[in-house]
C-alpha cells in the first residue's frame, strides 16, 4: 500500500485498527513546547486522532486541532468525549483555514509539512503566519525525504519559512527510524 495523500486515502487509514504512524508516548518536543513561555493557546496542524492536542489541553492550554480526514476528526472527538477540559476538533485543510482566527501563542506540526509540495508548503507557511501571534512559537517534525521525493533541510526549511520566520534550532532525529528533523521556528515580531 502507498502513502496515503488524499483526505479520502486518510480516512481509510484512519477506519483501520492500528494506523503505521500513530504515536503511544508525547514526544519530548510536545512537552517542551508545553511549557515553552507559559503558552495559553495552541493550534495543531495535521492532529490526526488528536493526542497529542489532547495532551496540551491536559497541560490547561486552550488547544485546537485541525485535520483533513473527517474519520480522524472523529476519533479525536470521541477520545475527549468524557475529558474534564476538551480541545476542539476541526475538519479543515490546514493551507486554508479561513475559519480559525487568532493569534494562537503556539502552533506545532508532527508529520504533515512535509505531505506538501511547493505550492501547498507557501500557503501552509501563510495560514502559520497569519494564525501565530508575533513571537510564537511553530514546531514541526519532518521527514528530510518527503514522500513527493523533495529534500527538507534547516537551509531549506529557513528559506521556505523566511521571512515571516526565524528558524530558531534544527535538531536530527531518527524519529519512527527515518531521518528527520525537529525545527523551533519563532515567527517574527511584523507579519512576513
Amino acid at each position: 500500500m502507498s502513502a496515503p495523500i488524499t483526505s479520502a486515502d486518510f480516512d481509510r487509514a484512519y477506519r483501520a485498527p492500528i494506523t503505521f504512524w500513530g504515536d503511544i508516548r508525547i514526544p519530548k518536543e510536545i512537552q517542551a513546547l508545553a511549557r515553552q513561555g507559559s503558552p495559553r493557546s495552541s493550534l495543531e496542524l495535521g492532529c490526526g486522532v488528536g493526542r497529542f492536542t489532547r495532551y496540551l489541553a491536559q497541560q490547561g492550554l486552550r488547544a485546537t486541532g485541525v485535520d483533513f480526514s473527517p474519520v480522524a476528526i472523529a476519533k479525536a472527538r470521541a477520545r475527549v468525549a468524557q475529558d474534564d477540559v476538551r480541545p476542539e476538533f476541526i475538519v479543515g485543510d490546514v493551507t486554508h483555514l479561513d475559519a480559525l482566527s487568532g493569534p494562537y501563542d503556539v502552533s506545532f506540526d508532527v508529520g504533515c509539512f512535509h505531505c506538501f509540495d511547493p505550492q501547498g508548503q507557501r500557503a501552509y507557511v501563510s495560514e502559520v503566519s497569519r494564525l501565530l501571534k508575533p513571537g510564537g512559537i511553530h514546531l514541526i517534525w519532518a521527514l528530510d525525504w518527503t514522500p513527493s521525493d523533495m529534500t527538507l533541510s534547516p537551509a531549506s526549511m529557513k528559506e521556505i519559512f523566511a521571512p515571516g520566520f526565524e528558524l530558531q534550532d534544527a535538531t536530527k532525529s531518527r524519529r519512527r527510524l527515518v531521518r528527520s528533523h525537529w525545527y523551533w521556528l519563532v515567527r517574527s515580531p511584523s507579519r512576513g
